[in-house]
């Protein structure tokens, strides 16, 4: 499979959503803490733009505080005028450029991951191509996203998607079921898709999350 055009595709959709977006929208709050949606975009083209040099100037100007830099990065970049904001997203389409020790796989996960940030937060879906969510759950499972340990709070579980063929876990952990988009929106860390969860699991799932 072609990583790379998997990347793309979803620029491209999360591109086309930006363009998209009222004025209302854009400073709407996402579901990342702190993060507007604005924020979320910036963070995005940031992740597709930046380079060896210049990740490691910045791990030092914030005192290699990974959460610090990711988090202040997207407020200062997310404070420029939305045309900007827009025109550096669509850019990255074809980039092929990524933050230290991140892998194409990962890199797809944090896109698909947070353009359901902003779209779940205005209430805009999108019908996710099944091969994505598959392999962002899978690369949640066994990598996971910087900063959120989805390996650990899926250990011992048994996950299973509902409406994709996808399951993972030991076959007597307790089970966490339902959509595969909020099985992959709950392991990243995002407990409001816990509601649309069933099993003996989710709550075990929740409690992993909020530590």
């Amino acid at each position: 499979m072609d990583m790379w055009a998997q990347i793309d595709a979803e620029r491209a959709a999360f591109a086309d959503l930006a363009d998209s977006l009222t004025p209302e929208q854009w400073d709407a709050p996402s579901l990342c803490t702190e993060w507007r949606v604005r924020d979320v975009v910036a963070h995005v083209t940031q992740g597709a733009t930046i380079g060896l040099g210049e990740s490691l100037r910045k791990m030092v100007r914030y005192g290699f505080r990974l959460d610090k830099l990711l988090t202040e990065e997207a407020k200062k970049g997310g404070a420029a005028p939305t045309d900007e904001l827009r025109a550096n997203l669509r850019a990255t389409i074809g980039a092929r450029s990524k933050a230290p020790g991140v892998k194409p796989v990962g890199l797809l996960a944090d896109e698909v991951v947070h353009q359901q940030d902003v779209r779940r937060a205005i209430g805009v879906p999108h019908a996710i191509p099944p091969v994505r969510v598959g392999i962002t759950l899978h690369d949640l499972t066994t990598d996971g996203i910087a900063l959120i340990p989805t390996k650990k709070w899926s250990k011992g579980l048994h996950l299973r998607a509902t409406d994709l063929d996808w399951e993972t876990g030991p076959a007597d952990g307790a089970e966490v079921a339902g959509p595969a988009e909020a099985l992959m929106m709950a392991l990243a860390g995002r407990p409001v898709a816990l509601a649309e969860l069933s099993g003996p699991g989710v709550e075990q799932l929740r409690e992993r999350i909020s530590r």
